[in-house]
């Protein structure tokens, strides 16, 4: 009995439909610091969360209160090159 012959990679990929990109259209922002849920609208006008900026030039929010312990955590990641070890995400 003989095997039918298999496609290729290539072959089931060009005859696979084209998957939609994901768009994501919300910004979900955490703490680095507590991992509290900040929404956009605290970053502005209230000043209950600002944005940080590692030497990498990426950017993390904290909470204002959290601000001395997420500067810590980003001098830390600077220093080590290792990601930065933020607190778990909670609404």
């Amino acid at each position: 009995m003989k095997r039918q012959k298999r496609l290729t990679k290539r072959e089931r990929k060009a005859l696979a439909p084209a998957r939609p990109a994901a768009t994501h259209q919300h910004q979900h922002i955490h703490c680095v610091a507590c991992g509290k849920h900040l929404d956009a609208a605290e970053f502005d006008v209230q000043g209950t969360a600002t944005w940080l900026q590692c030497l990498h030039r990426s950017r993390f929010a904290s909470c204002v209160e959290c601000t001395d312990m997420s500067k810590r955590l980003l001098a830390e990641h600077d220093r080590t090159g290792q990601p930065v070890q933020a607190a778990q995400a909670w609404h």
